[in-house]
């Protein structure tokens, strides 16, 4: 059972489990120490790690080193040490110069924590964007903005985990994407406007599960079609009367096309999960992978447990994030590019291997409780040693984590540099203010920038027609219909909605972002009955939803 105060769920440990954790377990001066069981739950090891870490919440303040003003993950009121991030990568300072001895009298999570919080960070986890300010976890990106994991993309907006994509808004999880918007699961697509779970389709609107189809409307589970509306095949004549009466789109117009889909959606049978090209796994949005189980938005997996979001990955459990390549790590998030052997880990990755409570440090090996470090061997509390004593000291810190009561779990919650809702865990694991606070933990109260602005408008006022929207909404500031935060409309995006005949967005970009993730399923795994032939499966839809749910042989004879 699960040993968190607020969370009585029981779960497994399996022999597999035990043979993994010795696998992983270190060895330092010939003395085996072993990875303990955990105590925690998966949801509450995951939810521990993602509460470290703001992927999608920006802002302003000033590099400690230089005082100039910068992006930030951290506000300014956090006190931290932040560095942009072309210091943070130069020779201008030495991380060493943080180091310490170990205090045998004090946990060593106290010390660590200490340390994460003095040490310089980079404001952004970017590399080689141009023009793309308000962008984090990104590379090689030209004129985003306020897009999360969006590597070499171009001009998109609002964006999550969208990569080698061009001319998108409000789109969540997809790559290879072009003038698309408000698509969510989506690769290889164009010109697709509120689409789900569709690959390679082109000049369509409101699709939910196709394949291969084109110039195709408010469909759903069709493949290589052209010309369909709401599943009839109609010619292109009648396919086009049909569509254009819905132009230009209304913000009503669109919850109603949304409720004629779903009506669609529920007759028509969907696989248990989303993937292909797997063996032996179980989870959602799965390809080429086996022997993985719980594991959820990842490729390439092979014997791994309980991880998401990975690309190429090989025997690691409670991973979230990362990969190309990992190897043998374990309850960390953010690690990858040839990372091997490293445990209870933040932010970690470059050639990086035998790292352990490590945070931020890129091209290291051999280091232990250590704090943006870069090409270093062999430290401790970002001390530098020699690899005989390092193998003392770890030997000696070890057996006095492991009487504390820390060795073998990761940073509490507490140590994180973020707020609870500015982070990843918020996302997955949504808390009230008074939850979060009760649990000891941050919470920081939105407060937006009043925009310089000539006017300010509820978004309830806005014209319904993009033809009525004029030129200078571009200097107005538009209170958001949920939450009254206040948002502007950007030059690229008004062409963007007028080219498509879309409404001006009524919900703060935040929110909208929200939104697109409570359509996708929850990271949870139910058993039910496959819907033609009866047979169990293992799915992320609950026993409860009204949706047709096959298993994968029974679906692919169905579509195909």
């Amino acid at each position: 059972m699960c040993r968190n105060g607020w969370c009585k769920a029981s779960f497994e440990v399996t022999d597999e489990d035990l043979v993994f954790y010795d696998k992983v377990s270190p060895t330092f001066c010939g003395k085996k120490y072993a990875i303990p069981p955990p105590i925690l739950c998966p949801d509450c090891r995951t939810q521990k790690r993602m509460a470290h870490v703001n992927r999608c919440h920006l802002f302003r303040g000033k590099s400690t080193f230089t005082n100039k003003e910068i992006i930030s993950l951290y506000p300014a009121d956090r006190g931290l040490n932040i560095y942009e991030n072309d210091i943070w990568w130069s020779d201008q300072w030495d991380p060493l110069e943080y180091g310490r001895d170990v205090n045998m009298n004090t946990p060593l999570f106290s010390q660590l924590t200490v340390l994460i919080k003095e040490a310089p960070h980079m404001a952004l986890f970017n590399d080689q964007n141009e023009n793309s300010p308000y962008v984090n976890t990104t590379g090689w990106a030209k004129n985003c903005n306020l897009c999360y994991g969006a590597d070499y993309s171009q001009d998109c907006y609002y964006g999550e985990a969208i990569y080698y994509s061009r001319n998108s808004l409000d789109c969540l999880h997809g790559q290879n994407l072009e003038r698309c918007y408000e698509s969510i699961d989506c690769n290889d697509g164009y010109g697709l406007l509120f689409c789900q779970n569709c690959n390679n389709c082109n000049d369509s609107a409101f699709l939910y599960d196709c394949i291969g189809c084109r110039n195709c409307f408010g469909c759903v589970g069709l493949r290589h079609k052209e010309y369909c509306y709401f599943n009839e095949e109609c010619g292109k004549e009648e396919y086009l009367r049909r569509k254009q009466q819905h132009f230009p789109l209304t913000s009503q117009g669109i919850l109603a096309i949304k409720k004629q889909r779903r009506a669609l959606e529920v007759k028509v049978p969907r696989m248990c999960f989303v993937g292909t090209n797997n063996e032996s796994v179980s989870g959602d949005y799965l390809f080429n992978s086996k022997n993985s189980v719980h594991c959820f938005d990842s490729d390439s997996l092979q014997d791994c447990k309980h991880c998401s979001n990975m690309r190429k990955a090989k025997d690691c459990y409670d991973v979230n994030y990362w990969g190309h390549s990992g190897e043998l790590c374990y309850d960390c998030l953010a690690v990858g590019e040839n990372a091997s052997c490293i445990l209870f880990s933040l932010f970690v990755w470059g050639g990086t291997e035998n790292m352990f409570y490590c945070f931020e440090c890129i091209s290291c090996s051999d280091c232990f409780g250590c704090s943006g470090l870069r090409h270093k061997k062999y430290c401790i509390l970002n001390k530098q040693y020699t690899k005989e004593e390092y193998e003392v000291r770890v030997d000696i810190l070890i057996g006095k984590m492991q009487r504390d009561g820390e060795w073998g779990e990761f940073l509490p919650v507490t140590a994180s540099l973020s707020a609870y809702n500015e982070t990843l865990a918020h996302h997955f694991y949504p808390l009230t203010k008074k939850e979060v606070e009760k649990r000891g933990w941050l919470w920081r109260d939105v407060t937006d920038e009043i925009p310089k602005v000539t006017k300010v408008i509820p978004a309830e006022q806005l014209p319904e027609r993009i033809d009525a929207i004029p030129d200078d909404v571009l200097e107005w500031a538009i209170e958001s219909e949920t939450s009254r935060r206040p948002f502007r409309i950007l030059k690229p995006e008004l062409e963007f909605y007028r080219a498509f005949d879309l409404p001006i967005p009524r919900v703060h970009p935040d929110e909208r972002l929200q939104e697109r993730w409570l359509l996708r399923n929850p990271r949870k795994l139910w058993s039910r009955k496959c819907g033609n032939c009866e047979k169990g499966i293992e799915t992320t839809y609950a026993p409860d939803r009204s949706e047709i749910v096959y298993c994968e042989e029974c679906y692919l004879k169905e579509v195909y």
